[in-house]
């Protein structure tokens, strides 16, 4: 529903396909068993036999057109339902051993992460001829860089059981951590860099769950996460505080005040499901604001009112990642590249519901926490973040409240606006939408790089 993973059929419209709310499932190439590829590399046995070197070695990505440093392959996360999650490591180009080790989790639900890595912010993007092209303004250049399909479902990563697939953010957060915690034992050399959660869209969601699950978990555990914040963007974490698309599309000129009054009746329908606590039923009311939004503009990409349909960049990188050559480089041989759909489903009662009490306990001890987004998207829209973000019950929220927003400016030009107070840091990224960092590149680089190194906008 959330997409955050735009494969696209840029001539269908969102709502024609499975989900609304622009959750675009690929046209994935057709799968086929293919023994040049290798098998399946999980690493799950080297850890628990205590073979971490040969883990590590086994696991570095070779022969795959660059000379960029990565690691790759798959966690148990779930020995019983067979659960599995796929993850691509990249050590900072620059100082990796004091580099931050930044998590990136697509949203969806069921987003591969794979998109993120080649459309937005990895070390390189991919064009249609399935060459790699270093990207400028990788996030890799100063720090490591951490990609999982998460949940278990989607991408690579997968479940041999219908029990397997999560049902909310607590199984969410309990699969991940897993893999976290395992992933920190086969590369121990990392524990003690600062580690940071980042993620778009629903991973709004999924970035406080899991971080709050390492809050949880690092007093006992024998292996403690160094965890130092998150950072959400354009993210859906407190859906009935974001749900006025009436006011955000009538005041960009997108709709007249008629079609504003109907958006806002409708969002009094889905505000009253939420409140009922019947969240399947609120999740389907919603998805009609971007079935009304595309009928009333003309316009079929959710992501960012400027355009019409979505870049053809974003369609290139499937047909690599699944190529034989790369499959066998980052040790997935012949698993499906799953689209989602099923991760979707099982997770349709989980859209509607509020992590906003996540969010504020780690507000309350002191994690530092970014909530940004882009000025031209439609589907998490400035005004309902901004809803959500002053609401926050939290210690510092009246001294949030009463901040000054100051202008961001990167090299002399004016890339949008921050305001903070305390732990909490909320940015504005001008002229972005939905997908921040392929939007504005040099500016999303410029803002986590100010963020992970607590460096004030």
């Amino acid at each position: 529903m959330w997409s955050c993973l735009v494969f696209l059929t840029a001539l269908v419209p969102a709502w024609a396909l499975h989900t609304p709310l622009g959750r675009f499932f690929p046209p994935a190439p057709p799968h086929r068993v293919d023994a040049a590829a290798g098998r399946p590399l999980f690493l799950t046995p080297y850890i628990q036999n205590g073979k971490m070197q040969e883990g590590r070695k086994l696991s570095r990505v070779t022969d795959l057109q660059t000379d960029v440093d990565s690691y790759a392959g798959l966690l148990t996360v779930n020995a019983t339902h067979n659960s599995n999650m796929f993850f691509w490591f990249f050590p900072a180009k620059n100082h990796a051993a004091d580099a931050p080790v930044v998590l990136w989790l697509q949203g969806g639900p069921g987003g591969s992460s794979m998109f993120g890595l080649f459309v937005e912010n990895g070390p390189f993007s991919v064009d249609a001829k399935m060459r790699l092209h270093p990207r400028d303004f990788s996030w890799h250049n100063t720090h490591s860089m951490l990609y999982i399909d998460n949940p278990v479902g989607t991408g690579f990563s997968f479940t041999k059981s219908d029990d397997g697939y999560a049902n909310n953010e607590e199984d969410v957060a309990r699969d991940l951590y897993s893999a976290l915690a395992q992933f920190f034992t086969l590369f121990d050399s990392y524990q003690g860099n600062d580690f940071y959660i980042t993620g778009e869209s629903y991973a709004g969601k999924y970035v406080p769950a899991i971080s709050y699950k390492i809050h949880q978990e690092n007093p006992s555990a024998k292996l403690k996460i160094n965890l130092k914040g998150m950072a959400i963007g354009d993210g859906i974490c407190d859906p009935i505080d974001q749900l006025d698309y009436g006011h955000f599309l009538y005041n960009v000129g997108l709709i007249t005040a008629r079609d504003r009054d109907m958006f806002i009746h409708q969002q009094n329908i889905t505000a009253q499901y939420i409140l009922q606590g019947d969240y399947v039923m609120a999740s389907r009311t919603f998805d009609k604001a971007m079935e009304e939004y595309t009928s009333i503009t003309g316009l079929g990409f959710v992501y960012n009112y400027l355009l019409q349909s979505a870049p053809t960049d974003f369609s290139y990188y499937p047909a690599f990642l699944t190529s034989t050559a790369t499959r066998g480089a980052i040790h997935v041989g012949s698993l499906v590249y799953n689209n989602g759909e099923e991760v979707s489903e099982h997770l349709e009662g989980d859209i509607m519901r509020t992590i906003r009490g996540k969010i504020v306990t780690l507000l309350d001890n002191d994690y530092n926490v970014m909530i940004y987004n882009g000025q031209m998207d439609v589907i998490i829209d400035y005004i309902g973040t901004e809803n959500f973000v002053r609401k926050l019950p939290w210690k510092g929220q009246q001294k949030f409240i009463n901040s000054t927003r100051h202008i961001w400016r990167v090299d002399g030009e004016v890339a949008g606006y921050e305001r903070h107070a305390g732990a909490l840091t909320q940015v504005m990224v001008r002229n972005a939408g939905h997908i921040l960092p392929f939007d504005q590149p040099k500016w999303a680089y410029d803002m986590i790089s100010r963020f992970t190194s607590e460096k004030r906008f």
